[in-house]
């Protein structure tokens, strides 16, 4: 069984290289890692397209913030 480890993220550009590689090399053999950027204006969505997108599973960019 694969455990899906999503994570959130808006305007986390300093925090989530870090996040995903303490993701990444946890002990949980078979994970799979899921962003959620919500539209991020601080160069999150640069970052994860140039530099995290390639070591996670999936990214799902949202055009407009959700959040409330």
């Amino acid at each position: 069984m694969k455990l899906s480890i999503i994570i959130p993220c808006y305007n986390e550009k300093k925090h989530l290289p870090d996040l995903v590689s303490r993701v990444r090399s946890s002990p949980v053999p078979e994970k799979e890692i899921i962003l959620v950027d919500d539209c991020s204006t601080d160069g999150t969505t640069d970052l994860i397209r140039t530099h995290i997108e390639s070591s996670v599973d999936r990214v799902i960019y949202h055009p407009q913030n959700r959040g409330k």
